[in-house]
Order: C-alpha cells, then structure tokens, then sequence
C-alpha cells in the first residue's frame, strides 16, 4: 500500500494542479484590450485599439503575437486564449513535476504544490492573459541552471530573457542582472591550464556576443518595430501607469494583500526557515548550488522591490505572481538537489514518535509527503475577500457580475460592459459616421459610466472609438499628469473641455436642464458639431430649447458654440433643412433603434 501511494504521489499531485486550474478559467477585462488589438489587426487597422491612432495599448507584445497566431489559425480569442493558457501553464506544471532528479528517480514537486495552491496562479493560469507563457518560459530557464551554466549556452539563456522581457516588462530587470553574473562567468576563471591568454578572452568576448545576439534577436527587433510602427520606445501603458515614479506605501500594502491572499506563501517560507535550522546546510553552503540559489532569489527580491516602488496593481498578487513563481521554482531546485536529505531532515523527529517507530522510514516518508498535500489542499480552500483597500480579487468581482455558467465562461462573456459595448455596436453600423468617439470617463467627467475598456471595446467594434480615462490606448491621455495617487492603474482623470475637444459624443454637460434637452438613447450629446447634429431626432426642437438656455444664462451652449465654431442661430437655420432631408430622416432612425441607456450620471 505505502510503495503504491509513493509510486503514484506525483500523478496525484499533477491531477489535483490540473483541477485547481481548470477550475477556475476565465477571461479578464484586460485580456479583452488586447483581444481589440488583435481584432484591429485582422480588421486592416493594423495594432492599435482605435483605429487611426497609433498606440501600443498592450505591454505584452509576445503574448499578442500568440493570440494572433491563434487568430490565424481560426479560433475565436476568447476560448482560444483560455486553451493557450491552459496549454503553458499545464505544460510548465508537467515539465516542473516529472523533471527526473539527478538519481533518476521523481523529485517531490514543491513548486507545483506551492503555486497550485495560491489561487491567484490558478485564475490567472487561464484568464487571457501573459502568466501562463511566463510560467513556462521560468521554468525553462530556472530548470536548465541546473544542467548548464550561463557561459555554456549563452544564446539559449538570454534568448529566454529576452522573451520573458516581451511577455512583462517588468522582467527586463533580469536582463542587466543576468548579464552581469554571464560576464562574471565569462571572466572570472581561467582556463583549464590556469591561463589568462589572449585565446582567453577571445573565447569570452565571442559567448558575449552570442549572449548579445539572444537579446538583439527578440528584444532588439522588437524595440526597433516598437519605434518605427508606434514612434516611442516604451509601450503606452508605461505613460499612462506614471512611468517611474514612485508609491511605496500603496506597495508595501499590496505586499501585504498578496501575503494575506497567498497563505501558500508564508507555510513555504516558515517551511524553508525550518529546514534552515533542521537541515545540515553546510552541505549546501559548500556546492556550486548555493550561489546559484541566491542569485535566482536575489532577481525575485529585486523585482519585487520594483513592484513595492510603483505601488503593486489593483488585481490582488498578479503583478507579484513572477515573483512567487521564482520563488517557486528556487524551492523546487533545493528538492532536486537535496530531496532525500531534507525528508530525512523532516522524518527523524518523527521516528521517535513510538507509534512510529515501528515503521519503515520510507512509510513514513510517504506519509509525510502526502501530510505536506493535504495542508496545501487545505489552503487552497481558504475564502479571501472581494477587496482590501484598492485592491481586489477581481475573478470574484467578475463572477458576481457575469452571467456565469460553464458555457458563458469558456466561450463568450456576457458582462455588463459588453452589453453597453454592443450597444454602441449597434449604433454606429447604423448611423455609420464618419468619426464617432466616445470616453469612459467617470471620475471627474462623468460620461459613460459601466462601460470599462476590454469588454465593451471588443463588443463596439472598431468603429467606435474609445479614450480611455485610464490613457491605455490614448496617449494624448498618457501625458495629463497625475495629480494624486491613490487606486494604482487608475489615477488619471478627464475634464469636461479635454473630453469636448477630444471629439467625444457624449457626457454629462453638469448643467441639468442642457442634459435633458440633449439626452439620447445612446447618452446625453456634449457636441454641436452639425456633421452629428444632422441626424439626431427632433433637432429642431432641441436646438430652439438650447437657445432659451443660452438666453437665460447657460454656461455650457455659448462654451460649445465657441468649441464646434458654429453658432446656435446657423444651426437652427441647417436643421430646417436636415428634417426635410429624406436621408437624414432615415438615418436619425438609428438613435431610437436602440434601447435607452441605462448609464447613471
């Protein structure tokens, strides 16, 4: 009994990993940006999110070309991302688990029981978006460590960084790190005969420029695409989320969020301090392994110091996830290396137990190990709430809003903001305007609110174009400084004339009396441009009540007639013709195809 559980401790393992992740697929709004990306691309309009405007609304340029490979290949975006994701984190969960130690024989698969168990990994295992590539892409790189040194496949290792830099851009920092210990390597030891000649160095300088080719392959061509297609060096979102400035209180706080959100966490890092005074670890110390540990969980203290200085994310643990994966996997190379010696460790305190002592050392190993499965089982159950602070779970968010359901979460969504997106969908192939813009401004600008950018950019098609109040997709936005930090990710903001002069279609003026006059099925109109005046219903009307406003004080008419260069007057005098006009009657239909908008203001 106890040789067949042993034998079958990792198949387990790897069946309720599956399960964990399987369980818990969806789709994030986020995602959904990039799937508009994409859907452009396919469309004519090239990468961009609106149509017209070059921007990179994406940070995950590797992760677009695997959703445009998927596009390619005929699969809708949104089931097909959740079966990419599947895919790599599946793989890297399998690669990581079976890998054989150096006897041959299955390694305890600490890293897989560490990140299965955080469900943060499981929802963003699927969820359309980078991590699962990322995942796999560690694990490659940390596993072969163990096989090679960095000057003996220097083309390999910064080819994998490089991509992993394409996939977050955070995860440029381990380029630079990297490199400096591929250098050491390079230099710091003389041959086998314990010369420093010239065949030397001439050895050394050509790995260099093999590790220079690796990241001039992906990295480089992509930086020159970058600036030739978009004309910046960085992608949007680095504007947008302010660049390099600094927040270390929001992130000190999401460390703690990740923490509380990922107990996983804490049991490994208690269970490794344990062995730190259990374990005989001067037999570590002395090996070539040590050094090499320090050096992978020096680049996850660095990076995490970068997250606390820009103030985390507003999704619980993901902006932290690659962190907790190198940790991870580091973990899991001292059970590679030191597997048996640890149990050992763990078992003989054990043995003196005198129900114990009767049993075989390897019962009792078995029995441990599957003690350890049963307390990260344990943990994976433990409920966490929606939010804390400014940041949430946002898969819990997601599923309290969506119309869930097995079906609706693998193949479509149903969110409310992609209802609104559909809406406008359905406006604008009617009405089919030359140019229609609309803002999901809420914060000081209240224009369109449910409306988000994925979900309802996706659904609006790209006709309808969208400035974003957070500037992923708008760089005019990207530029406004951020005057007060608070929700990470979502601290810009939109005033009334900037969304005016953007050409946006509709918002709240803050006069009540112009907004009734001026409120549409779509949304209340915040424009006199006659191109779109033409065709709205009852213009007529409108435009004689919007007089009588200006006549007894309106602040907003005589604002937008100066804004649009076009007098009141003029337009009353136009709109006697636009509703004679069978075309333009025809086509005013279009505003009340479409049910009332349910937007508050």
């Amino acid at each position: 009994m106890q040789k067949h559980l042993n034998r079958h401790f990792t198949t387990i393992v790897l069946i309720l990993a599956a399960l964990a992740i399987i369980s818990r697929v969806w789709v994030t709004e986020d995602a959904y940006i990039t799937f508009r990306v994409v859907e452009n691309l396919y469309a004519g309009h090239g990468l961009t999110f609106n149509p017209g405007t070059r921007v990179e609304a994406s940070t995950h340029p590797l992760w677009v070309m695997v959703l445009i490979a998927l596009k390619g290949l005929g699969l809708d975006l949104h089931p097909g991302a959740i079966l990419a994701g599947l895919v790599f984190s599946l793989s890297a969960v399998f690669y990581v688990a079976l890998r054989p130690g150096p006897d041959g024989k299955r390694v305890f698969p600490a890293a897989v029981l560490i990140l299965c168990s955080i469900p943060a990994f499981n929802d963003f295992a699927t969820a359309g978006m980078e991590y699962s590539l990322v995942f796999l892409l560690l694990a490659l790189f940390v596993n072969a460590l163990d096989r090679y040194s960095l000057k003996h496949r220097p083309i390999y290792y910064s080819s994998l960084l490089s991509l992993m830099y394409l996939c977050r851009p955070e995860l440029g920092l381990m380029l630079p790190y990297y490199s400096l210990f591929f250098l050491y390597d390079c230099f710091s030891r003389p041959d086998p005969y314990g010369r420093y000649g010239i065949p030397y160095y001439w050895r050394g300088i050509v790995k260099c420029v093999h590790w220079g080719f690796g990241i001039m392959l992906f990295a480089g061509s992509y930086h020159l695409f970058r600036f030739l297609y978009y004309g910046d060096v960085f992608p949007n979102t680095y504007y947008a989320k302010a660049g390099l400035s600094t927040y270390y209180i929001q992130g000190w706080k999401y460390l703690y969020a990740t923490l509380a959100w990922a107990p996983a966490l804490g049991v490994a890092a208690l269970g490794l301090m344990l062995l730190v005074l259990l374990f005989p670890f001067r037999r570590l110390i002395r090996s070539r392994l040590a050094t090499s540990i320090l050096r992978e969980l020096g680049i996850a203290g660095l990076l995490t110091v970068y997250i606390i200085r820009v103030g985390g994310d507003f999704m619980a643990v993901r902006f932290l996830l690659p962190e907790i994966m190198l940790f991870a996997l580091t973990v899991q190379r001292v059970f590679y290396h030191h597997g048996d010696g640890i149990f050992q460790t763990l078992i003989a305190p054990l043995r003196k137990i005198h129900r114990l002592s009767s049993v075989s050392l390897e019962g009792i190993k078995t029995y441990t190990r599957y003690a350890i499965l049963a307390v990260f089982v344990l943990l994976f159950f433990i409920p966490q709430p929606p939010s804390r602070g400014y940041i949430a779970d946002e898969r819990g968010v997601f599923l309290s809003v969506e119309e869930a359901g097995t079906f609706n979460v693998l193949f479509s969504q149903n969110h409310p903001w992609g209802a609104a997106g559909r809406r406008f969908h359905q406006f604008e192939a009617c009405l089919q305007p030359d140019d229609f813009w609309i803002t999901n401004s809420i914060t000081h600008a209240r224009c369109l609110r449910g409306m988000g950018l994925g979900y309802s950019g996706v659904a609006a098609g790209p006709g309808v174009k969208i400035i974003d109040e957070q500037a992923l997709p708008n760089r005019d936005v990207a530029d406004l400084p951020v005057v007060y930090r608070w929700r990470p990710g979502h601290e810009h903001y939109l005033d009334l004339n900037f969304v005016v002069r953007s050409r946006a279609w509709f918002c709240s003026s803050g006069e009540p009396q112009y907004d009734r006059v001026m409120r549409t099925n779509p949304g209340i109109l915040i424009t006199l441009n006659p191109d779109v005046l033409a065709t709205v219903p009852h213009i007529g009307d409108r435009l004689a009540a919007l007089q009588r406003l200006k006549d007894t004080g309106s602040v907003i008419v005589p604002w937008l007639e100066e804004i649009d260069g076009v007098a009141l007057s003029d337009l009353q005098q136009m709109a006697v013709q636009w509703e004679n006009d069978p075309l333009l009657q025809k086509r005013s239909a279009c505003w009340n195809r479409i049910a009332p908008s349910k937007i508050v203001y």
